[in-house]
Protein backbone atom coordinates (compact mmCIF):
# COMPACT_ATOMS: atom_id res chain seq x y z
CA UNK A 1 0.00 0.00 0.00
CA UNK A 2 2.68 2.26 0.60
CA UNK A 3 4.48 1.73 -2.50
CA UNK A 4 0.79 2.82 -4.52
CA UNK A 5 0.52 5.41 -2.08
CA UNK A 6 3.82 6.99 -3.16
CA UNK A 7 3.13 6.04 -7.15
CA UNK A 8 0.41 8.29 -6.85
CA UNK A 9 2.00 11.17 -4.98
CA UNK A 10 4.57 11.17 -7.77
CA UNK A 11 2.35 10.90 -10.29
CA UNK A 12 0.71 14.05 -8.80
CA UNK A 13 3.76 15.79 -8.85
CA UNK A 14 4.67 15.09 -12.17
CA UNK A 15 1.37 16.77 -13.46
CA UNK A 16 1.38 19.54 -11.06
CA UNK A 17 5.15 20.11 -12.27
CA UNK A 18 3.94 19.96 -16.01
CA UNK A 19 0.74 22.18 -15.03
CA UNK A 20 3.07 24.78 -14.13
CA UNK A 21 5.12 24.11 -17.15
CA UNK A 22 2.27 24.20 -19.42
CA UNK A 23 0.80 27.41 -17.58
CA UNK A 24 4.32 29.13 -17.81
CA UNK A 25 5.03 28.43 -21.41
CA UNK A 26 1.56 30.20 -22.29
CA UNK A 27 1.91 33.15 -19.98
CA UNK A 28 5.52 33.67 -21.70
CA UNK A 29 3.80 33.31 -25.20
CA UNK A 30 0.42 34.98 -25.35
CA UNK A 31 0.01 38.49 -23.21
CA UNK A 32 -4.21 37.59 -22.63
CA UNK A 33 -5.74 34.35 -22.53
CA UNK A 34 -9.23 32.91 -21.36
CA UNK A 35 -7.92 32.12 -18.03
CA UNK A 36 -11.13 30.38 -17.26
CA UNK A 37 -11.83 27.81 -20.13
CA UNK A 38 -8.41 27.14 -20.34
CA UNK A 39 -7.96 26.39 -16.25
CA UNK A 40 -11.11 24.26 -16.80
CA UNK A 41 -9.65 22.20 -19.42
CA UNK A 42 -6.26 21.94 -17.59
CA UNK A 43 -8.31 20.75 -14.36
CA UNK A 44 -10.42 18.53 -15.85
CA UNK A 45 -6.87 17.06 -17.59
CA UNK A 46 -5.54 16.10 -14.42
CA UNK A 47 -8.36 15.02 -12.35
CA UNK A 48 -8.94 12.68 -14.89
CA UNK A 49 -5.76 11.70 -15.19
CA UNK A 50 -5.35 10.40 -11.65
CA UNK A 51 -8.91 8.63 -11.76
CA UNK A 52 -7.46 6.93 -15.24
CA UNK A 53 -10.31 8.11 -17.35
CA UNK A 54 -13.45 10.43 -17.68
CA UNK A 55 -16.44 9.44 -19.46
CA UNK A 56 -17.74 12.33 -21.00
CA UNK A 57 -19.06 10.65 -24.31
CA UNK A 58 -16.46 10.83 -26.83
CA UNK A 59 -17.06 7.01 -28.15
CA UNK A 60 -20.90 7.66 -28.26
CA UNK A 61 -20.49 10.63 -30.22
CA UNK A 62 -17.99 8.70 -32.61
CA UNK A 63 -19.95 5.83 -33.19
CA UNK A 64 -23.24 8.27 -33.74
CA UNK A 65 -21.35 10.83 -36.30
CA UNK A 66 -17.95 9.28 -37.09
CA UNK A 67 -14.54 10.65 -35.83
CA UNK A 68 -14.64 14.28 -37.94
CA UNK A 69 -17.87 15.01 -36.84
CA UNK A 70 -17.33 14.12 -32.84
CA UNK A 71 -14.17 15.85 -32.85
CA UNK A 72 -15.94 18.82 -34.38
CA UNK A 73 -18.87 18.53 -31.86
CA UNK A 74 -16.18 18.60 -28.80
CA UNK A 75 -13.92 21.30 -30.51
CA UNK A 76 -17.08 23.56 -30.87
CA UNK A 77 -19.12 22.66 -27.85
CA UNK A 78 -19.41 26.20 -25.59
CA UNK A 79 -18.33 26.95 -22.36
CA UNK A 80 -21.35 28.29 -20.32
CA UNK A 81 -21.39 31.09 -17.83
CA UNK A 82 -24.29 31.25 -15.41
CA UNK A 83 -26.02 34.79 -13.84
CA UNK A 84 -25.78 34.89 -10.51
CA UNK A 85 -28.64 33.29 -8.25
CA UNK A 86 -28.93 31.14 -11.37
CA UNK A 87 -28.35 27.12 -9.32
CA UNK A 88 -29.26 24.73 -12.31
CA UNK A 89 -26.71 22.62 -14.34
CA UNK A 90 -27.87 21.12 -17.18
CA UNK A 91 -28.58 17.61 -17.19
CA UNK A 92 -29.46 14.04 -18.33
CA UNK A 93 -33.20 14.00 -18.49
CA UNK A 94 -33.29 10.31 -18.35
CA UNK A 95 -32.03 10.83 -14.62
CA UNK A 96 -33.02 13.79 -13.31
CA UNK A 97 -36.35 15.78 -13.82
CA UNK A 98 -36.56 17.68 -10.72
CA UNK A 99 -34.97 20.76 -9.79
CA UNK A 100 -32.96 19.29 -7.03
CA UNK A 101 -31.13 17.26 -8.51
CA UNK A 102 -29.91 19.25 -10.85
CA UNK A 103 -29.10 22.24 -8.37
CA UNK A 104 -24.95 23.07 -7.45
CA UNK A 105 -23.50 26.14 -5.46
CA UNK A 106 -24.10 29.71 -6.70
CA UNK A 107 -21.03 30.07 -6.01
CA UNK A 108 -19.22 32.64 -8.42
CA UNK A 109 -15.84 31.33 -8.48
CA UNK A 110 -16.62 27.74 -8.83
CA UNK A 111 -16.20 25.82 -12.68
CA UNK A 112 -19.03 23.67 -12.22
CA UNK A 113 -19.35 20.07 -13.82
CA UNK A 114 -22.09 18.25 -10.91
CA UNK A 115 -25.10 19.02 -9.38
CA UNK A 116 -24.94 18.15 -5.83
CA UNK A 117 -26.65 14.82 -6.07
CA UNK A 118 -23.57 13.91 -8.07
CA UNK A 119 -25.19 13.97 -11.46
CA UNK A 120 -22.81 15.34 -14.31
CA UNK A 121 -23.43 18.39 -16.40
CA UNK A 122 -24.89 17.12 -20.02
CA UNK A 123 -24.96 18.55 -23.06
CA UNK A 124 -27.59 16.70 -26.05
CA UNK A 125 -26.22 17.13 -29.74
CA UNK A 126 -27.13 17.24 -33.11
CA UNK A 127 -25.61 17.46 -36.58
CA UNK A 128 -26.47 18.67 -39.71
CA UNK A 129 -25.04 19.49 -43.14
CA UNK A 130 -26.87 22.11 -45.04
CA UNK A 131 -26.06 23.76 -48.40
CA UNK A 132 -22.44 23.70 -47.49
CA UNK A 133 -22.80 24.45 -44.02
CA UNK A 134 -22.32 22.25 -40.86
CA UNK A 135 -24.64 23.15 -38.16
CA UNK A 136 -23.59 21.89 -34.64
CA UNK A 137 -26.90 22.00 -31.98
CA UNK A 138 -26.00 21.94 -28.52
CA UNK A 139 -28.62 21.20 -26.31
CA UNK A 140 -29.73 21.91 -22.73
CA UNK A 141 -32.28 20.28 -20.19
CA UNK A 142 -33.59 22.02 -16.92
CA UNK A 143 -36.10 20.59 -15.03
CA UNK A 144 -38.06 23.78 -14.88
CA UNK A 145 -37.62 27.51 -15.92
CA UNK A 146 -38.87 30.04 -13.84
CA UNK A 147 -38.96 34.09 -15.89
CA UNK A 148 -38.24 36.61 -13.38
CA UNK A 149 -37.55 40.56 -13.86
CA UNK A 150 -36.37 42.03 -10.91
CA UNK A 151 -37.16 39.38 -8.89
CA UNK A 152 -41.10 39.68 -9.72
CA UNK A 153 -41.31 35.76 -8.61
CA UNK A 154 -40.40 36.47 -5.09
CA UNK A 155 -42.96 39.68 -5.06
CA UNK A 156 -45.74 37.16 -6.85
CA UNK A 157 -45.02 34.70 -3.81
CA UNK A 158 -45.75 37.97 -1.08
CA UNK A 159 -48.86 39.37 -2.52
CA UNK A 160 -51.05 37.89 -5.70
CA UNK A 161 -50.20 34.29 -4.26
CA UNK A 162 -51.23 34.68 -0.95
CA UNK A 163 -54.57 35.91 -2.53
CA UNK A 164 -55.05 33.08 -3.97
CA UNK A 165 -53.86 33.65 -7.85
CA UNK A 166 -52.02 30.41 -7.95
CA UNK A 167 -48.63 30.15 -8.69
CA UNK A 168 -46.35 32.63 -10.95
CA UNK A 169 -46.87 32.42 -13.93
CA UNK A 170 -43.19 32.77 -15.49
CA UNK A 171 -43.07 29.12 -14.07
CA UNK A 172 -43.04 26.26 -16.39
CA UNK A 173 -41.48 22.17 -15.84
CA UNK A 174 -39.11 21.48 -18.67
CA UNK A 175 -36.86 23.66 -19.90
CA UNK A 176 -34.94 22.78 -23.32
CA UNK A 177 -32.28 25.40 -24.70
CA UNK A 178 -29.64 25.52 -27.19
CA UNK A 179 -26.19 26.89 -28.07
CA UNK A 180 -25.70 26.64 -32.17
CA UNK A 181 -22.71 26.77 -33.93
CA UNK A 182 -22.61 27.63 -38.14
CA UNK A 183 -19.63 26.22 -39.98
CA UNK A 184 -19.61 27.83 -43.33
CA UNK A 185 -17.27 26.40 -45.92
CA UNK A 186 -14.29 28.78 -45.46
CA UNK A 187 -14.57 27.31 -41.60
CA UNK A 188 -16.26 30.34 -40.20
CA UNK A 189 -18.44 29.99 -37.17
CA UNK A 190 -21.15 31.70 -36.22
CA UNK A 191 -22.95 31.22 -33.25
CA UNK A 192 -26.18 32.18 -31.65
CA UNK A 193 -28.17 31.29 -28.20
CA UNK A 194 -32.00 30.46 -27.73
CA UNK A 195 -33.81 33.06 -25.88
CA UNK A 196 -37.71 33.35 -25.07
CA UNK A 197 -38.59 31.58 -28.07
CA UNK A 198 -35.95 32.96 -30.70
CA UNK A 199 -32.46 33.54 -30.74
CA UNK A 200 -29.78 35.50 -29.74
CA UNK A 201 -26.44 36.52 -30.80
CA UNK A 202 -25.91 39.74 -28.17
CA UNK A 203 -28.49 40.32 -25.35
CA UNK A 204 -29.85 43.68 -26.80
CA UNK A 205 -32.78 43.69 -29.47
CA UNK A 206 -30.56 44.54 -32.13
CA UNK A 207 -28.91 40.62 -32.22
CA UNK A 208 -32.34 39.44 -31.91
CA UNK A 209 -32.45 35.99 -34.31
CA UNK A 210 -29.16 36.91 -35.52
CA UNK A 211 -26.23 34.95 -36.16
CA UNK A 212 -22.85 36.12 -34.93
CA UNK A 213 -19.15 35.38 -34.65
CA UNK A 214 -18.21 32.82 -32.11
CA UNK A 215 -16.63 33.72 -28.46
CA UNK A 216 -16.68 30.12 -27.07
CA UNK A 217 -19.15 31.22 -24.52
CA UNK A 218 -22.73 31.48 -23.98
CA UNK A 219 -24.48 33.24 -20.98
CA UNK A 220 -27.48 31.08 -19.32
CA UNK A 221 -30.17 34.05 -17.22
CA UNK A 222 -31.32 33.03 -13.94
CA UNK A 223 -34.82 31.28 -14.05
CA UNK A 224 -35.00 31.31 -17.45
CA UNK A 225 -32.03 29.86 -18.63
CA UNK A 226 -32.15 32.34 -21.72
CA UNK A 227 -29.08 32.40 -23.45
CA UNK A 228 -27.15 34.92 -25.33
CA UNK A 229 -23.31 35.85 -26.28
CA UNK A 230 -21.54 37.64 -22.78
CA UNK A 231 -20.33 40.34 -25.03
CA UNK A 232 -19.67 44.69 -24.24
CA UNK A 233 -21.51 46.63 -27.16
CA UNK A 234 -20.10 50.20 -28.30
CA UNK A 235 -21.97 52.59 -30.60
CA UNK A 236 -19.58 53.27 -33.61
CA UNK A 237 -19.00 56.97 -34.93
CA UNK A 238 -19.51 57.40 -38.01
CA UNK A 239 -18.59 60.35 -40.16
CA UNK A 240 -22.05 62.58 -40.84
CA UNK A 241 -23.40 61.97 -37.32
CA UNK A 242 -24.46 65.28 -35.77
CA UNK A 243 -22.76 66.12 -32.15
CA UNK A 244 -25.71 66.89 -29.40
CA UNK A 245 -24.17 69.24 -26.58
CA UNK A 246 -25.22 68.59 -23.42
CA UNK A 247 -24.55 70.76 -20.27
CA UNK A 248 -21.69 72.25 -22.18
CA UNK A 249 -19.65 69.06 -23.39
CA UNK A 250 -20.26 66.29 -26.45
CA UNK A 251 -22.64 63.37 -24.19
CA UNK A 252 -24.04 62.39 -27.22
CA UNK A 253 -24.75 61.83 -30.72
CA UNK A 254 -27.81 62.42 -32.82
CA UNK A 255 -26.98 59.15 -35.33
CA UNK A 256 -28.16 59.66 -39.24
CA UNK A 257 -29.86 55.66 -40.22
CA UNK A 258 -29.55 52.54 -37.72
CA UNK A 259 -26.53 52.59 -35.87
CA UNK A 260 -23.83 50.71 -36.16
CA UNK A 261 -22.58 48.51 -33.13
CA UNK A 262 -18.81 46.97 -32.29
CA UNK A 263 -18.49 44.02 -30.03
CA UNK A 264 -16.02 42.47 -27.39
CA UNK A 265 -16.10 39.46 -25.62
CA UNK A 266 -16.91 39.19 -22.03
CA UNK A 267 -15.13 36.69 -20.85
CA UNK A 268 -15.35 34.57 -17.20
CA UNK A 269 -12.63 35.54 -15.42
CA UNK A 270 -11.47 38.63 -17.31
CA UNK A 271 -14.32 40.73 -17.72
CA UNK A 272 -17.10 38.47 -15.82
CA UNK A 273 -17.01 36.63 -12.13
CA UNK A 274 -19.46 34.54 -12.51
CA UNK A 275 -20.16 30.64 -12.11
CA UNK A 276 -19.18 28.82 -14.92
CA UNK A 277 -19.03 25.00 -16.78
CA UNK A 278 -16.52 25.02 -19.29
CA UNK A 279 -16.64 22.64 -22.09
CA UNK A 280 -14.29 20.26 -21.31
CA UNK A 281 -16.11 18.41 -18.48
CA UNK A 282 -19.39 17.81 -20.11
CA UNK A 283 -20.73 14.81 -21.38
CA UNK A 284 -21.82 14.91 -24.81
CA UNK A 285 -24.83 12.93 -25.55
CA UNK A 286 -26.08 12.37 -29.53
CA UNK A 287 -30.01 12.76 -29.88
CA UNK A 288 -29.98 10.80 -32.70
CA UNK A 289 -29.32 7.85 -30.63
CA UNK A 290 -31.54 8.37 -27.28
CA UNK A 291 -35.27 6.18 -26.97
CA UNK A 292 -37.35 9.28 -27.26
CA UNK A 293 -40.53 7.17 -26.62
CA UNK A 294 -39.27 7.08 -23.14
CA UNK A 295 -39.72 10.87 -22.91
CA UNK A 296 -42.63 12.19 -21.23
CA UNK A 297 -43.83 15.74 -21.10
CA UNK A 298 -44.20 17.40 -17.89
CA UNK A 299 -45.71 20.57 -19.66
CA UNK A 300 -47.42 20.51 -22.56
CA UNK A 301 -46.06 23.97 -24.08
CA UNK A 302 -42.70 23.02 -23.47
CA UNK A 303 -41.67 20.90 -26.42
CA UNK A 304 -38.01 18.67 -26.97
CA UNK A 305 -35.76 19.27 -29.51
CA UNK A 306 -36.15 16.78 -31.79
CA UNK A 307 -40.17 17.94 -31.90
CA UNK A 308 -38.66 21.93 -32.85
CA UNK A 309 -38.86 23.03 -36.19
CA UNK A 310 -35.23 24.09 -36.02
CA UNK A 311 -34.52 20.82 -34.79
CA UNK A 312 -34.91 19.90 -39.48
CA UNK A 313 -34.56 23.37 -40.39
CA UNK A 314 -31.52 24.73 -38.79
CA UNK A 315 -31.88 28.34 -39.67
CA UNK A 316 -35.07 28.11 -38.41
CA UNK A 317 -35.87 31.08 -35.95
CA UNK A 318 -38.17 29.51 -34.00
CA UNK A 319 -36.40 28.04 -30.56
Amino acid sequence: MRCERGQATIEWVGLVLLASLVLGTLVTAVPVIDGRSFGGFLSHRIFCAIRGHCNTGEASLARAYGEEDAELLRTYAPDVVYEPGERSIPVDFRSCREAACAAAPDDRDLDVHRSEAGLPATVFTRVMRRDGSIYLQYWFYYPDSNSTVARSDELWDLGPRRLGFGGYPGYHRDDWEGYHVRLDRSGQAHVRSTSHGHYQWCKQSSCHDLWGPRTGWTRVSRGSHAGHIPLDRETVPRSGDARLPIGGGLAGRALRGPPTYRYEARLPGLDLRERTSTAEGFVLVPLETIDRSAYRRLDDGISPPWEKRVYENPESDES
